[in-house]
């Protein structure tokens, strides 16, 4: 057995009193953004393709996501808005969720802090793409957005802790 002590920086007490050293590398960026990128693949047929199904898909709220564009001196087009969505759901989701998902529930099983996490996103998502609509379209889309974002997290937090483990931090 080693007598060495951990890094009290780094690591974190464990219920059975073993230290877990979970340091954000870039294995772990990366493996987050490939996690991401699953995810963000398996919640696009419960957020787009079951809504279109029901005709109840609309590209009006990417577009008007893509509204950034103007400040930058471009027209906001639907092409735009879908790019910016999957930059988000490949990059700079999975990156903050390395960082805060040690600090979410549960407790156990971890990767279902990734749905904690999507969650959080979900309802910041809500105001970004509300759909100019009737009441049944709206609630559906709450609905199935929903839906997808748990869908997300769940793959991003699984496929993260299964591969990389999801990082602790002592505070």
């Amino acid at each position: 057995m080693s007598q060495e002590t951990p890094n009290p920086a780094t690591a974190v007490e464990q219920h059975a009193g073993e230290t877990a050293d979970y340091e954000i590398t870039g294995n772990v960026i990366l493996t987050a953004m490939a996690a991401g990128f699953v995810g963000t693949v398996l919640m696009l047929p419960v957020l787009v393709g079951i809504p279109e199904l029901l005709g109840l898909f609309t590209t009006e709220p990417i577009t008007r996501f893509a509204g950034v564009a103007a400040f930058f001196g471009y027209e906001p087009r639907f092409a735009l808005g879908a790019f910016l969505f999957g930059i988000g759901g490949v990059v700079v989701l999975p990156v903050t969720f390395v960082v805060v998902g040690a600090f979410l529930p549960p407790e156990s099983p971890a990767y279902l802090r990734g749905v904690s996490f999507a969650t959080l996103y979900w309802v910041g998502f809500v105001p970004a793409f509300w759909p100019a609509a009737d009441g049944f379209v709206t609630a559906s889309f709450l609905v199935f957005s929903l839906l997808a974002h748990w869908v997300y997290g769940l793959s991003l937090g699984y496929l993260l802790d299964l591969f990389a483990e999801i990082p602790q931090h002592e505070v």
